[in-house]
């Protein structure tokens, strides 16, 4: 195996779990608050079970070679020639994936925080701190998100209970009152913007120690992380109503900004950063890794260390050039990273599957046949 680092179930699942929230603590709101109003908390909690039914076709590919990552898989399946086409378009879905969340961070840091900082300032630091995680191996990034998890968890906590005093439930009415098609949109958003992603937990699994428990604490660690999304939307809602949750792309933020309780508990907005950044940097991380690792595999290397240093270039390149503002993000990749996420994460691991059956199960047929009565 390329990789002789190997992380346990529990490691995987706090991966998972921050891979799901990532990005979307910030984002998910908004995202489907665009298209499901006031009725998107029903809308999230509705993409509940289409997220985990994609969680389990992830599952499914994966146990048609265990030992094999996606990139492998692809090779196995379909031949050296479509495999790799196909695995250098999952390649820069991973590639695209990470300078996105890079992006975000750099973006969100100049226009809320550091106002007067340079963007590639920014950047320079969020990257430097991949490629020292990189550099350190599969085992010390499984380590260290059983440090920093319950920081994320913990911090999310205070945010709701902070918020508590604020809500208002008539925020919410009129019920069901959205447009069907755009209430099926919402629903669409609310699993694949958050489940879909998980695509790249299929470069891991190999790495991760056997157990009897994988598939379901994968299965609860993802449903963990969409019931809080959905509860930041349905509180979200609530509190500020849909007009503002859907304009505001950093809505979690301005949340916490809200919080005041006896003029003592105030301002915790950098808690709430502290948890963005904290998800999001795992996840730039493991879509970083995805792509170092799934590049080796392509190209059949011994080792994909020398890989991250040029991949790390690449990847600032990227998150520069990937959006000239955050407008340009929200309204013009936005939309189309539903379809693509749509694409790489059921469309095409269901194909597999059925290449997989079609492939393997003539195989056993005609073994069947040969073995005598």
């Amino acid at each position: 195996m390329l990789i002789k680092d190997n992380i346990t179930i529990r490691q995987f699942a706090l991966l998972t779990f921050l891979v799901m929230v990532g990005d979307m603590i910030l984002m998910y709101p908004s995202l489907v608050t665009a298209f499901g109003k006031q009725d998107a908390w029903i809308c999230s909690l509705l993409g509940q079970p289409i997220g985990l039914f994609i969680m389990w076709i992830l599952y499914k590919l994966h146990q048609t070679h265990p030992e094999l990552s996606l990139i492998e898989i692809c090779h196995k399946l379909l031949g050296p020639w479509a495999g790799s086409i196909l695995s250098a378009g999952y390649l820069f879905y991973f590639a695209i994936g990470a300078a996105i969340c890079i992006r975000e961070v750099g973006d969100f840091m100049t226009t809320q925080i550091y106002l007067q900082t340079p963007i590639r300032v920014i950047l320079i630091m969020i990257i430097c701190s991949i490629l020292w995680g990189l550099l350190h191996g599969l085992s010390t990034i499984g380590g260290s998100s059983e440090l920093l998890t319950p920081i994320v968890v913990v911090f999310m906590i205070l945010l709701f209970l902070g918020l508590l005093p604020q809500v208002n439930s008539s925020h919410l009415q009129p019920y069901l009152n959205t447009p069907w098609l755009h209430f099926v949109e919402a629903v669409i958003r609310g699993a694949f913007t958050s489940f879909g992603e998980l695509i790249v937990i299929t470069m891991v699994l190999p790495y991760v120690k056997r157990g009897p428990h994988i598939k379901r604490d994968m299965l609860l660690a993802t449903l963990a992380g969409g019931l809080l999304l959905s509860l930041l939307l349905l509180i979200s809602l609530m509190v500020v109503g849909p007009i503002l949750t859907q304009h505001n792309i950093y809505i979690s933020y301005i949340l916490a900004q809200k919080i005041n309780i006896g003029n003592f508990f105030e301002r915790i907005e950098a808690l709430m950063a502290i948890a963005w950044l904290i998800a999001t940097y795992y996840k730039s991380l493991l879509y970083m890794f995805a792509f170092v690792v799934g590049t080796a595999q392509l190209f059949r290397l011994k080792t994909y260390k020398p890989l991250i240093l040029p991949s790390a270039m690449l990847l600032f390149a990227l998150a520069i050039l990937v959006a000239p503002n955050v407008i340009f993000y929200t309204n013009t990749i936005m939309p189309a990273w539903v379809d693509w996420d749509i694409t790489v994460s059921f469309i095409i691991p269901l194909s597999l599957l059925l290449v997989h059956r079609i492939r393997y199960g003539k195989k056993n047929q005609r073994a069947k046949k040969r073995v005598p009565t």
